[in-house]
């Protein structure tokens, strides 16, 4: 009888080991994937987040010494400690230029108290309160920097990273790479005559960090979108004459260029395009000529991502990343997914969204279409231009091709709303706060700090 005992004992020992070892490997009959993230801004960390609540490994590599991606500030410009490009365009006095409810990640709110577009140092509390809650500290790995991504076998990837304060490599397989990297690391500078003659200083709004330095001097402001908006709110009030130059507006009437020059402090002159410059200044489009001891270009960036290997099948075509299947698979290599694509409404709520629809693919619950399917789909975004009702269809698609959740219209109209505010107001659309009502609809209203 105890040898019978000794038996039935053994048997449930190795059926308990058998069942441990099967959880290890699937949670509720989904398969543990092996996950890297690259990137611990806003969407590398709900990346990170959804991954884990899944139950999967996950791995975030940081290039920084803090998480937060562009949110991240640092009185350094050029390159780093270990000669790396520095990351952050942030500059100091910063507030986001779009209110703080579409700059929310879902189920879990701003505090109470936040300002209405609430200033760089929340958005970072924010990120760390957001990291803190779901414990992704233990999963992020900072100043490490992804030297390699390369595919390999069975749809793996092959990561190479780089322990910045040790100098070591490592070379690690994983099942399933986000890239999260975002957007504003190598500045875009056009190509403009005489720039070589130039004799004062040419800066990227990348490498702008605060107005003093430039008091009293005379500069020139290139481009018309929020950094070169915001770069002239704050330099205004310490230089001595400053020029804002954008592209010409067609069809502009007098009365229109006048009321357009109204919107800006007395010291701020309003210009069309910059044909040429010379050894003291630069040429207008309209055939006059000033003298800058400054220039700066708020131009924007080219999209760069230097650690993926040419074996990935991903390339840059007219300023977005092809071919990507719903604006977030690697349609060649589909177990790599993009959070946070150009010209996509780029705020938490929306990397959220796209990567709840990632989940719903990748450990395999839905099965995605073929890849002739998603090359036919991958040029949805080639549109010069896209509309409010672009954006409500492609979240409309997604949440009914994965069964999610969707973005709530309200956060697009906000959206859509607060871009016309900035072009309408550009120094007073901070003054207003949004209250959301419903699912559709929200109030505007005059905020009084």
């Amino acid at each position: 009888m105890n040898f019978l005992v000794t038996i039935f004992v053994g048997l449930l020992l190795v059926f308990a080991v058998i069942q441990i070892v099967a959880a290890s490997t699937n949670n509720g009959n989904r398969i543990v994937l092996n996950v890297a993230v690259i990137g611990a801004g806003p969407a590398g960390l709900c990346s990170a987040k959804h991954c884990l609540a899944e139950g999967h490994e996950v791995t975030v590599y940081e290039q920084s010494e803090e998480i937060g991606g562009v949110w991240y500030y640092t009185d350094e410009i050029g390159k780093d400690k270990y000669g790396n490009p520095i990351h952050s365009p942030m500059y100091q006095g910063l507030r986001t230029n779009t209110p703080y409810q579409v700059m929310t990640f879902s189920n879990f709110s701003y505090p109470t108290n936040t300002t209405p577009f609430p200033p760089q140092t929340d958005v970072l509390k924010y990120l760390h309160s957001y990291a803190n809650h779901f414990e992704l500290g233990k999963v992020i790995k900072l100043s490490h920097l992804v030297v390699r991504v390369l595919p390999i076998e069975n749809d793996k990837w092959e990561v190479l990273v780089k322990n910045l304060q040790k100098n070591t490599f490592e070379t690690i397989v994983y099942d399933v790479v986000f890239v999260c990297s975002g957007q504003q690391s190598k500045p875009f500078i056009p190509n403009i005559d005489g720039a070589d003659e130039f004799k004062g200083k040419i800066i990227h709004s990348h490498d702008y960090r605060k107005p003093e330095p430039f008091r009293n001097t005379n500069v020139l402001v290139i481009g018309p979108g929020p950094s070169g908006t915001d770069l002239v709110a704050q330099l205004s009030k310490v230089v001595n004459r400053l020029t804002f130059s954008r592209h010409k507006i067609v069809n502009e009437t007098a009365e229109a260029r006048k009321e357009r020059q109204s919107l800006y402090s007395s010291n701020v002159i309003l210009k069309d395009d910059v044909t040429r410059f010379t050894s003291t200044g630069a040429e207008f489009i309209d055939g006059s000529h000033e003298t800058f001891d400054v220039v700066f270009f708020a131009t924007g960036y080219n999209l760069s991502f230097p650690f993926l290997s040419v074996d990935s099948g991903v390339y840059i075509e007219k300023k977005l990343i092809q071919p990507l299947y719903k604006q977030i698979f690697n349609a060649k290599h589909p177990t790599m997914a993009f959070i946070g694509t150009p010209r996509l409404f780029t705020n938490a709520y929306m990397f959220d969204f796209q990567v709840r629809f990632a989940m719903k693919f990748l450990p395999g619950a839905k099965k995605l279409p073929t890849k002739t399917e998603m090359m036919e789909d991958v040029h949805i975004f080639e549109k010069e231009t896209l509309s409010i009702e672009d954006w409500k269809e492609y979240v409309k698609q997604l949440s009914e091709l994965a069964a999610i959740e969707p973005v709530p219209d309200v956060l697009l109209n906000i959206a859509k709303e607060n871009f016309v505010g900035r072009v309408r107001e550009p120094n007073d659309f901070r003054k207003y706060r949004y209250i959301i009502i419903d699912d559709k609809t929200f109030r505007k209203e005059k905020y009084i700090t």
